[in-house]
């Protein structure tokens, strides 16, 4: 099981992320989703094409994701539209964090049912 990573995390870790272009698991897209909601930042969905363009290809950490077809790929920018950092996340982990923020908010919505206490 994967720990939950906080935006601390990506914010120590904010250089290897501008380099590499990519989060490895679910732990860091959760840390990246505290991180962005922290700072305010905004998310959008990329196409390839755009994504690579943010690429040096001089990079070898980056140039592994210029080389990757699929996945998902976000856009993270400042309020005033500063692109922060691009990132490839891979289905999978895409999928498996969409799974678990629906896990969340059906606890949620059912936290009075699960939580009954006789009186």
């Amino acid at each position: 099981m994967e720990l939950h990573q906080t935006a601390e995390f990506i914010e120590a870790s904010l250089a290897t992320y501008q380099d590499s272009h990519r989060l490895n698991g679910i732990s860091e897209l959760m840390a990246l989703a505290d991180y962005c909601i922290k700072h305010n930042l905004k998310t959008e969905l990329i196409s390839k094409k755009e994504h690579d363009s943010f690429i040096d290809p001089e990079n070898v950490h980056g140039a592994w994701v210029l080389r990757r077809k699929g996945g998902t790929r976000l856009k993270i920018t400042s309020e005033s539209g500063e692109v922060i950092f691009t990132l490839r996340i891979e289905d999978h982990i895409w999928n498996g964090y969409a799974d678990h923020v629906a896990d969340w908010q059906t606890f949620a919505d059912n936290s009075k049912a699960l939580l009954r206490v006789s009186s």
